[in-house]
């Protein structure tokens, strides 16, 4: 059997946290986390040793690198993990909504012995969008469904009583106006025909309790309608429990002697 694979993470949040947990539950003899980049490293009682830079991280030798920090936490320190020759997965693919950053990102990824990999994270279907883009896609459509209180806080949430859209455009714009939430969307336009073409609705309903993704695309293969009503995170709701099972599974394909996908 392989040994266990040296996994630095970049963050330590609520992602991160279940993350480890489910890691240390189902796969202890796959995946083992050498510590976590964070930016305050003064708070107690951490699952896991934690460090301020990617130099002093390397001291504990991981073999690759998993952001789940959000998109400051990629711009900080993604670069440097890529300049270094790691893989580094990701989530935070609504960073490279600006321009600037996705350019800098890209040529760094290119330049790379490494590779930059998107986690699918909340959602699915990413790799039947990919293939279709190969035949050519005509259109893609993601339609995010939230609770108020989750997309927009308790606060402003508290006054919606009804079903309301509240964005319509494209997958850029979406990105950039809600990091925390529908982040997601800009890694169905990766997959697919780009974040500018992307087609983006994010409607918040009080009657939902799930965090709803619907993607529809349309091109030479024929047409795909995909949904899933993801349970929100005990620990923060703006994002679905499946985010860390995908992130394990990431890193799990890197010691299956069969990997799916």
């Amino acid at each position: 059997m392989a040994a266990p694979l040296r996994v630095g993470l970049i963050g330590l949040g609520a992602i991160g946290q279940d993350l480890v947990r489910l890691a240390q539950k189902t796969a202890p003899d796959q995946i083992e986390f050498v510590g976590a980049i964070v930016q305050n490293l003064d708070k107690p009682d951490r699952m896991l040793p934690v460090f301020g830079s990617v130099d002093e991280i390397m001291t504990r030798h991981p073999e690759v690198f998993l952001e789940v920090a959000g998109h400051e936490g990629l711009r900080t320190h993604g670069i440097e993990v890529l300049n270094r020759g790691l893989d580094l997965y990701f989530l935070a693919v609504g960073s490279l909504a600006d321009p600037g950053f996705e350019s800098e990102f890209r040529a760094a990824a290119e330049a790379s012995n490494g590779q930059a990999i998107v986690v699918s994270g909340a959602i699915g279907a990413l790799d039947a969008i990919s293939a279709a883009k190969a035949g050519g896609l005509d259109r893609v459509q993601h339609t995010v469904r939230k609770h108020p209180a989750t997309l927009l806080g308790p606060d402003e949430g508290a006054g919606i009583t009804d079903e309301t859209e509240v964005f319509r455009g494209n997958a850029r714009d979406a990105a950039l106006a809600y990091p925390e939430s529908v982040n997601v969307t800009a890694a169905v336009s990766f997959a697919g025909i780009g974040l500018d073409r992307t087609e983006v609705v994010v409607m918040v309903d009080p009657a939902v309790d799930r965090n709803v993704h619907t993607v529809e695309a349309e091109g030479a293969f024929g047409s795909l309608r995909f949904e899933i009503r993801n349970v929100p995170s005990a620990q923060n709701p703006k994002t679905g429990a499946l985010v860390a099972m995908s992130c394990l599974r990431q890193l799990r394909k890197r010691r299956d002697g069969i990997a799916v996908g």
